[in-house]
């Protein structure tokens, strides 16, 4: 039985003003993703992280610390919450978090009540993890919703790509020590744990590390609560990534790992009701036979995702997995999404916009002409008659012309198996800056008259002139065109960086015939918070909204017999 949380003492009284000194961290605007300072930030945590982890997982040091099996099966009645990607911009994080803190919801005409459980699936903080992401983007936004309670939240946590980007080594800090989130307190020891729920229901959550990858000690972690298991036991396994979604000839062993914890952990697969995660910004449910139910749900504050490239069947594990001793593959149906399809691609519009408001892409894109037109201005001049061609200047344009086409083409493959699509998007992309380059070199250095390495100047000019202007414009069109192809839509989504359509699970376990229901709760506009002044009372948040966001349900609700 889990021992109660002590409350601690009501504060008197709230921050006396919006001062981080006051508040305790700073709130954060919503991440440009294309800024250069983001992206190459980003970039060298994920390979450094990718690196480390060859020789380093933290998980296996974990070992030796106490076991994560928290008993709430004596609750009677179990709510439990599910957020997952929440930890951007503050508006977003707290549009969500104010929701959560409500005691009671009532969505579409159902009341429910605020979970003694918040569980969030992942990427708690972007764009990599660290002790000050998580203060800013985490735990001041949760905090300041929801200050203080007499009756405390349990909060429990898996890590996503994002914290592990620092080894894990500041996920450890902020949910495997005992602290407090405002209202919630965390109570794992470690990156995975075990719930016992009312009736027969077992949550269970597991850490896959940057991929899908379990450690033996978190296998026999699991494999000793699989030991405990009764006639009857019913099963919520939480995991980071959607690798279900991502299942089929394209990328046919993506579920392998998932489908071997089945098979070898968890072994009746009848057993495994429903299976949570995140990571995609979007809510998209999965009904397999039985009622099973595969859900994403990863609506906590980062950018939407896309929903219009969800397929309507799976087939798990695919029938293409290279996996010897892989299950019988089993059909699963798309049987929800938010938001919907048609409002995904009417959403793809903004893309020009947004672009051109990602911090400074634009200087990013005048660097990568003007670099390009150092030797090139002379190489095009000469070409055009206006200029001797030199070897030098002709090989060192060439060299770069190649490093660029594989950036690009590299970049076209991120998100698909479709090599050869991606090969020829790539290439169209190169071409099309290579077009308005040579334009503005060209254009620039028509002046008459113009004395040689004055003409070179103004090639330079107008090349980053055009790379500031022109080159955000035709990135922006190559995303949109090469959606339509199905390549790059995560990066289409994120320029676009849509804050509305966020969402979370409430799940509901009946005490009298242990029904599990779950409430997919949309929140459709993400509110503007302003600090609501010096309050008297410490239990009320710290920041009041422009407009009171106002959830509703996406679908269902759903419900899952044990």
């Amino acid at each position: 039985m889990a021992t109660p949380i002590d409350p601690g003492t009501r504060p008197e009284a709230g921050p006396a003003s919006a001062a981080p000194r006051h508040i305790g961290f700073v709130p954060r605007p919503r991440l440009r993703w294309l800024s250069p300072g983001v992206l190459l930030r980003t970039g060298l945590q994920a390979a450094t992280s990718s690196k480390l982890a060859e020789f380093i997982d933290r998980r296996e040091s974990q070992a030796v610390l106490p076991v994560t099996t928290t008993d709430l099966s004596d609750t009677g009645e179990g709510w439990v919450d599910y957020v997952a990607d929440c930890g951007d911009g503050f508006d977003a994080a707290a549009t969500v978090a104010s929701v959560l803190a409500r005691p009671e919801l009532t969505v579409s005409g159902h009341r429910t009540r605020a979970g003694s459980v918040l569980v969030m699936g992942g990427d708690q903080a972007y764009p990599y993890a660290s002790v000050r992401e998580y203060r800013d983007r985490l735990v001041g936004p949760y905090r300041s919703m929801l200050p203080w309670t007499p009756h405390p939240r349990r909060l429990y946590a898996i890590p996503g790509n994002h914290d592990w980007y620092d080894g894990l080594s500041s996920f450890l800090k902020q949910f495997c020590q005992g602290r407090w989130i405002g209202g919630w307190r965390t109570e794992q020891t470690r990156s995975y744990f075990a719930l016992d729920l009312p009736g027969p229901w077992r949550l269970w959550a597991i850490d896959i590390a940057l991929g899908t990858d379990i450690d033996a000690q978190q296998l026999e972690f699991f494999a000793d609560r699989a030991a405990d298991l009764d006639e009857g036991d019913a099963i919520i396994l939480v995991s980071a990534k959607p690798s279900w979604t991502d299942a089929g000839p394209d990328h046919p062993d993506t579920y392998a790992t998932l489908n071997f914890f089945e098979r070898h952990v968890i072994g009746d697969r009848a057993r495994l009701r429903v299976s949570l995660t995140g990571d995609t910004h979007h809510y998209a449910r999965y009904e397999g036979p039985a009622d099973q139910q595969k859900i994403t749900a990863g609506g906590g504050g980062a950018y939407l995702s896309a929903t219009h490239r969800l397929r309507p069947t799976l087939q798990l594990p695919p029938a293409e997995s290279t996996d010897p001793g892989k299950s019988p593959p089993t059909s699963y149906t798309l049987a929800g999404q938010y938001p919907a399809a048609g409002t995904s691609r009417e959403l793809r519009s903004r893309i020009v916009a947004g672009v051109y408001r990602s911090g400074l892409f634009w200087l990013l894109t005048a660097l990568i002409y003007l670099v390009l037109a150092l030797p090139g201005t002379r190489t095009v001049l000469a070409l055009t008659g206006s200029g001797q061609l030199r070897a030098v200047p002709t090989l060192l344009t060439a060299g770069l012309l190649v490093g660029v086409t594989a950036a690009l083409v590299a970049f076209a493959r991120l998100s698909t198996a479709r090599r050869r699509r991606a090969t020829a998007l790539g290439l169209g992309h190169t071409a099309v800056h290579v077009a308005v380059l040579t334009g503005a070199i060209v254009l620039a250095g028509a002046v008459p008259d113009l004395p040689g390495p004055w003409r070179e100047a103004a090639g330079l000019t107008g090349a980053a002139v055009a790379g500031a202007l022109l080159g955000p414009l035709v990135f922006a069109l190559y995303l949109r065109i090469a959606d339509l192809l199905g390549v790059n839509t995560n990066e289409l989504f994120s320029a676009i960086a849509v804050q509305d359509h966020k969402c979370f699970l409430r799940l509901h376990i009946r005490p009298d015939d242990h029904l599990l229901t779950i409430y997919p709760v949309a929140v459709p506009h993400c509110a503007r918070w302003r600090f609501a002044g010096a309050r008297t009372d410490g239990t009320t948040r710290w920041f009041v909204p422009d407009v009171e966001p106002e959830p509703r349900l996406i679908e269902g609700p759903i419900e899952v017999a044990p």
